[in-house]
């Protein structure tokens, strides 16, 4: 039998407002944790911290207070036991409003929460398997992808030797060589080709470029296929996401923004007014991406729970152990759940991409 009396209500973007009632007896049990704790805190003359006796402590702090300490220790144990006798699985902080608090009565209190949705999975190797036998052909590799890849090694040769030979003019826009030309471009030969890269010779190197373009176009195929299988799910499943996973994503967004704007050298204040646009403009610009991420990553988590997916733990924990070393100040489960994501989203791309 429940120790509680539990009402649930569903709420739209993905929360469920819960009104609970416990026993006064509860409550009467946590005043005397309360004193307690309390009496830890106080300092009275003629009595040691945490042995002041009841009468002074209510005495000095008063029946309400000590009362609302006692709802609060209620609260934080029985928050969990109520959540696992309704068997949600909530993500993010509870709010929890108190809407009854009285001596020798129950104590009553709303609980608005969200909640993973329940998740009813479309036929998902279905899906993969009608993108992956549509055929796929990688264009072959010409001769101008080539000669622009090479182009552009020459002009960064060229521009990094004009600074090397130039020290200190670095800024002086006004003696800079113009790199747009032929002329002031490295000779495309067989000893520019063993300077830029160790190669044999030029012949020797254009193989090289075009094999790395060809692994390119092939990796671009890929990640297209993954990007219409995860298109297929998205379009054929019914999923509500949680506002709090969208506003994460978004969150996610605007961090990855700033961080890549101060790393440039730049202030992301001074971008938002180059592109006329504030923060609440691309919070909005980013909520429909943001929304189908989320629904994607649910999808997957609840793929690699039904085909009991697992990330590799030798690959994992050696991952971890590089991301501690080179931000020692990172949070290690943080960084656990980061890393397992991206391992075990690889495993559900794996499943899928096998589908035939």
């Amino acid at each position: 039998m429940s120790q509680y009396k539990l009402k649930t209500n569903k709420l739209p973007k993905g929360e469920i407002e819960i009104e609970v009632e416990i026993e006064a007896s509860f409550l009467q049990e946590a005043q005397k944790k309360a004193i307690k704790k309390i009496s830890e805190k106080t300092e009275v003359d003629g009595f040691r911290k945490g042995n002041v006796p009841e009468k002074i402590i209510i005495d000095k702090f008063g029946d309400g207070f000590i009362l609302e300490e006692a709802a609060e220790i209620v609260l934080q144990e029985h928050y969990p036991k109520i959540i696992k006798e309704l068997n949600l699985d909530t993500i993010g902080r509870p709010n929890i409003s108190i809407t009854k608090l009285a001596l020798n009565n129950p104590l009553q209190f709303k609980i608005k929460v969200a909640v993973l949705p329940e998740i009813k999975l479309p036929d998902y190797k279905k899906i993969a398997k009608n993108i992956n036998s549509k055929e796929v052909k990688i264009e072959e590799v010409t001769e101008k992808e080539i000669g622009g890849v090479l182009l552009q090694i020459r002009k960064n040769k060229a521009h990094y030797d004009w600074h090397q030979a130039n020290k200190g003019q670095e800024n002086d826009h006004s003696t800079h060589t113009d790199f747009d030309k032929e002329e002031n471009l490295p000779t495309l030969d067989d000893e520019f080709a063993r300077q830029a890269g160790n190669f044999k010779d030029l012949s020797e190197m254009k193989e090289k470029i075009k094999e790395n373009i060809k692994k390119e176009k092939e990796l671009k195929e890929i990640e297209k296929r993954r990007a219409e299988i995860m298109e297929g799910l998205v379009k054929n499943i019914d999923l509500e996401v949680p506002e709090i996973l969208i506003e994460s994503e978004i969150s996610k967004y605007v961090a990855q923004m700033k961080d890549d704007i101060e790393r440039s050298g730049g202030k992301f204040e001074d971008y938002l007014k180059h592109i006329k646009k504030s923060e609440e403009d691309l919070r909005k610009e980013w909520r429909d991406p943001a929304e189908k991420k989320a629904k994607v990553q649910l999808i997957f988590n609840k793929i690699a729970e039904v085909e009991k997916l697992e990330p590799n733990k030798e690959v994992l924990e050696n991952e971890i152990k590089q991301i501690l070393e080179h931000y020692p100040n990172s949070n290690e489960e943080n960084a656990r759940i980061y890393v397992s994501t991206i391992l075990l989203n690889s495993e559900v791309l794996k499943l899928l991409e096998n589908s035939n």
